[in-house]
């Protein structure tokens, strides 16, 4: 309830401000029965109610609610290794950290996400791992959801039973159940790889946005084995840009193999690149992020184009200029591919409702604007410019035909329609799926965060309306 230590705990205890909200109460329970129990109760009453898994959400009133009841689950951490049949089941409440650290003893991993302390939203969402290039998302190597539905009860979604939920819930979110444990692929390696992180100056960006374009057609496509994840950082207070790379090859060798060793070549101040684990390497790429400043997302696909890289990473840098008086603010370009073979990895493995079939064979790049600042008073200065911005990069993009309809899920502002951009036919399956498990749409009407499926609320009435935050700035939207 308000006032006790959890509570507060709980309700402060995200990666952005924007999820610190007022609910009525919070409820964490420790198994599958306590969460259906509660999800009957809750359709019965009526209540709105949010879940929280790692809480790693810019999206206001994504893992937090006014009012309602916020859901945690972090007393939901079990894990289950089933070396027979090289699989691993998990609950909501981890963490990747924990994941990697009961794996990496085995010789074990999984396809989870790369950041030490985010959550398993993610395995409705997409999922980026280290393996993404080889594996394909997190989402195509999941084996089985458990869930609880709309009605309460308790159920599995895998390639034998409810497939076509199975299908849904890999990039459909929170929009038909609560997940309560997923069974995740794993595979064998040697214990340890070839990995860290990789600072070059601002004298060098101009070699490194090339190395990065080179990543995403060339070293990505070549070699399976190789992960990057090319990051522009621009401080505000020091009107500087540095270039920081986590820079991976999964296998346990002494350096860089020829194909990646421009990540070396190319003058940097500092690499910690050497021999680790998983779980060693979570850690280290969870560095200097740190909890509860105000945090906007924003992302859109392109194909892959040298110039087009260049060009918004420059005008990005020159919109962040005309802010850095805001205090305490900075900017995050990342540029990550999506690999034909990755795509193919989903196909393979029973599809997933992302709607990245239509590719052509070619390289996508996805590029996340993020922008951090202190002060939540001063987001109404910054956001809405910020979200113009990044919508007149997708303009260029579109211009010189670029622009690819996709948006991942877990890294979206909260007004970009994601789900739309999964393509018509994969709206229509996922609107199939909830009108048979969810026909009275509570997981739209009572759970309002987070990116819901298109047309629903308008079609049946609910409307929508903005979400402001107890200050009355503007946070997001409720549907």
């Amino acid at each position: 309830m308000r006032n006790t230590s959890t509570y507060t705990f709980e309700n402060r205890d995200y990666w952005s401000s924007t999820e610190i909200r007022d609910p009525g109460c919070v409820f964490m329970p420790d198994s599958a029965d306590k969460v259906a129990a509660a999800v009957s109760l809750f359709v019965k009453n009526e209540c709105k109610f949010a879940i929280k898994g790692g809480g790693h959400s810019a999206i206001p009133q994504a893992a937090n609610i006014d009012d309602g009841v916020l859901m945690a689950m972090k007393n939901m951490n079990k894990i289950n290794i089933d070396f027979g049949n090289n699989r691993v089941r998990v609950e909501p409440g981890l963490t990747m950290g924990s994941i990697y650290a009961a794996l990496d003893p085995h010789n074990l991993t999984a396809m989870v996400g790369r950041f030490e302390n985010v959550g398993l939203g993610l395995i409705v969402g997409a999922g980026v791992s280290y393996r993404v290039n080889q594996e394909g998302f997190a989402i195509d190597n999941v084996l089985n959801y458990e869930l609880v539905l709309a009605n309460g009860t308790i159920v599995h979604a895998n390639a034998n039973q409810r497939s076509d939920l199975f299908r849904a819930l890999k990039g459909g979110n929170n929009n038909f159940g609560v997940v309560v444990a997923v069974t995740l692929k794993t595979i064998k390696y040697d214990g340890k790889i070839f990995a860290g992180i990789v600072y070059h100056p601002e004298s060098s960006l101009s070699a490194f946005s090339d190395l990065v374009y080179d990543y995403h057609t060339v070293q990505a496509v070549k070699d399976p084995l190789t992960h990057c994840l090319p990051q522009y950082g621009y401080n505000g207070t020091t009107n500087t840009t540095v270039a920081i790379t986590t820079v991976v090859y999964n296998a346990n060798v002494d350096r860089l193999p020829p194909i990646m060793r421009g990540w070396e070549t190319t003058p940097y101040t500092s690499s910690t690149v050497r021999k680790r684990t998983y779980h060693e390497l979570s850690f280290e790429s969870n560095e200097g992020y740190p909890d509860r400043d105000v945090q906007e997302q924003r992302v859109f696909t392109v194909y892959a184009d040298k110039k087009l890289y260049k060009d918004v990473w420059l005008a990005y840098r020159k919109w962040l200029e005309g802010y850095r008086h805001i205090p305490s603010l900075y900017g995050l370009h990342v540029v990550m591919p999506i690999t034909p073979r990755a795509v193919q990895e989903g196909i393979k493995k029973g599809h997933n409702s992302l709607g990245l079939e239509d590719n052509g064979g070619k390289v996508l790049g996805i590029l996340y604007f993020g922008l951090t600042i202190s002060n939540i008073e001063d987001t109404p200065l910054v956001l809405p410019a910020h979200t113009a911005f990044v919508e007149s990069m997708k303009r260029l993009a579109a211009s010189r035909g670029l622009l690819h309809r996709y948006m991942m899920l877990t890294y979206s502002g909260w007004d970009q329609n994601v789900i739309e951009g999964y393509g018509p036919d994969n709206v229509a399956r996922l609107l199939a799926v909830q009108a048979k498990y969810d026909p009275t749409h509570v997981f739209q009407r009572l759970v309002p965060g987070g990116q819901k499926l298109p047309g629903i609320c308008a079609v049946n009435g609910w409307g929508s309306g903005t979400v402001v935050g107890r200050d009355g700035k503007l946070l997001g939207v409720e549907a």
